[in-house]
């Protein structure tokens, strides 16, 4: 199954994803193969100047796509994951929220085994991923993922049975599975706001503008040397 459809609060599905080895990004090969292509077709049959407007437009290109992995998480998703059906095969996951609840978000899938509760013996498999600080995990019973659910609502007596885990393994082992009874509000560095900035799409259109602009000057000025130096050489040569 390549969607589950989680239908919670918070999520609303999971697509499993495997991300491609960089040499195999959508956003890599096939722009590495039309720069060849443009080294090998463009350059020895155009004069510099169409050559240098076709790289120019096939990098554009390039770095376009380059944002659009920021952008859009479905663009992500496809450019640098492949989509499968067996969970075990999958390292990452999309996860699409509920309505009214954010954007998808692309995260890891862990898979990982574990030293079992203090009422068995042996290792047992946890396949699971954290969305914004809560944690899913895969049932392979219901065949779907579920929030973990915590020991809060057992009888009293239950509770009083409790003799704790015994070894630091089930301890540390709890302990990456519940977490600390902490509250963390991360905040965010300088440069994770300079870089979201920076991928702002109207400051993206900025940049391309200003650079279109510096680049016109640029061929004007150029264009205006060389009419003012031929005309100077034909003025001297008629002087001569």
């Amino acid at each position: 199954m390549a969607r589950f459809e989680v239908n919670g609060k918070s999520v609303e599905g999971v697509d499993l994803l495997r991300r491609r080895h960089w040499t195999a990004r959508l956003d890599f090969w096939p722009f590495l193969a039309l720069y060849a292509l443009w080294l090998l077709l463009a350059v020895p049959a155009l004069d510099f100047t169409d050559a240098l407007v076709i790289l120019g437009v096939l990098s554009a290109s390039h770095i376009l796509a380059f944002l659009f992995t920021a952008w859009s998480v479905d663009f992500r998703a496809f450019v640098g994951h492949s989509k499968v059906k067996d969970i075990h095969a999958a390292n990452a996951c999309k996860v699409i929220p509920a309505k009214f609840l954010g954007s998808k978000e692309i995260v890891p899938l862990h898979i990982q085994k574990t030293v079992a509760s203090s009422s068995t013996s042996g290792e047992t498999e946890e396949i699971y991923f954290d969305f914004r600080k809560q944690r899913f995990f895969y049932s392979a019973e219901k065949d779907n993922f579920f929030k973990l659910r915590y020991p809060t609502k057992d009888l009293f007596g239950h509770y009083i049975k409790g003799t704790g885990y015994g070894t630091e393994a089930k301890i540390n082992t709890a302990m990456d599975k519940w977490g600390r009874n902490i509250f963390e509000y991360p905040q965010p560095t300088f440069q994770k706001l300079m870089k979201e900035q920076c991928m702002e799409p109207f400051f993206v259109f900025q940049f391309f503008v200003l650079a279109f602009g510096v680049w016109m000057s640029i061929g004007t000025t150029v264009c205006l040397h060389f009419s003012c130096s031929s005309y100077l050489s034909l003025l001297w040569q008629r002087i001569d």
